[in-house]
């Protein structure tokens, strides 16, 4: 079975998440590679108000993860998260590829990692597309319908014809 790229965006308790941080990030990256996820990438997102409380906490900082692992192990990871005390919530989904950095990056040691060391997303750079011969006015002009100006008159060849009226509903006869 071949690893697929997931992105997996961990909640932890605002309270617990700054004051030890460095063990949040070393607990997030020991549940996935105990469950044989290889970590791409660890970035620190910022610190938000819940939408609704979590158990006691109104606020949480947000963590998000690239990580290469088989489908099977995805369910695993999610169930140790329900276990796990120091994590609120996770959502993990199937990725294409990594996203422009937005947040402090980290190692599995908890450490910060400067952004260079980290190769960017490769950008796809679209053709362009060829401009086909001719003066660019002319063919402008050529693409715009013309105006039609109504004039209230019937055009030439004929009267305008009215539709007729939907046939009156019979009346109800008395007996």
């Amino acid at each position: 079975m071949t690893a697929n790229l997931y992105e997996a965006m961990f909640v932890v308790d605002a309270a617990k998440g700054s004051s030890e941080f460095p063990n949040t990030i070393r607990h997030i990256a020991d549940l996935l590679t105990r469950h044989g996820a290889e970590i791409e990438r660890m970035e620190r997102w910022d610190e938000r108000k819940l939408a609704y409380p979590i158990g006691h906490a109104k606020r949480g900082v947000y963590i998000l993860v690239y990580v290469r692992a088989d489908g099977s192990a995805i369910t695993e990871i999610r169930r140790s998260v329900v276990l796990s005390e120091d994590l609120l919530r996770v959502l993990i989904l199937r990725s294409e590829g990594p996203s422009a950095v937005r947040g402090e990056l980290y190692g599995p040691d908890g450490q910060p990692v400067p952004p260079e060391e980290v190769a960017a997303p490769a950008q796809a750079e679209q053709p362009a597309t060829p401009e086909p011969p001719g003066e660019p006015e002319a063919r402008a002009e050529a693409e715009q319908p013309e105006p039609s100006e109504p004039s209230g008159e019937p055009e030439a060849g004929g009267e305008t014809e009215q539709p007729e009226p939907p046939p009156a509903e019979e009346a109800e006869q008395e007996e």
